[in-house]
């Protein structure tokens, strides 16, 4: 599982819109559906119900949007903890 498929599955339950999520991203709507595809086979369920003009959380992506976030800010929190431990100096 990779941080960006869980980024691009919090920008679609977020939004409620693969092409609203693909602005967010600044990426193409077929990328995003992609990326979502490859989470939901490696999960082996649905994240979301699609209709041609609505997107809706199935069991599964409510379960997991909470912990998907929590996994996106502790990547961040690893993140800002080298840029404030290594600022302007070789880390070794």
């Amino acid at each position: 599982m990779e941080l960006r498929h869980l980024r691009t599955f919090v920008a679609v339950a977020e939004e409620r819109s693969f092409s609203r999520a693909a602005t967010r991203l600044r990426t193409a709507q077929s990328a995003v559906s992609r990326t979502v595809q490859a989470l939901e086979r490696e999960l082996g369920n649905p994240l979301f119900a699609r209709t041609n003009h609505h997107v809706e959380l199935t069991k599964l992506g409510h379960a997991t949007l909470d912990t998907a976030r929590a996994a996106l800010a502790a990547a961040e929190a690893v993140h800002a903890a080298a840029r404030r431990t290594c600022s302007g100096s070789v880390c070794g």
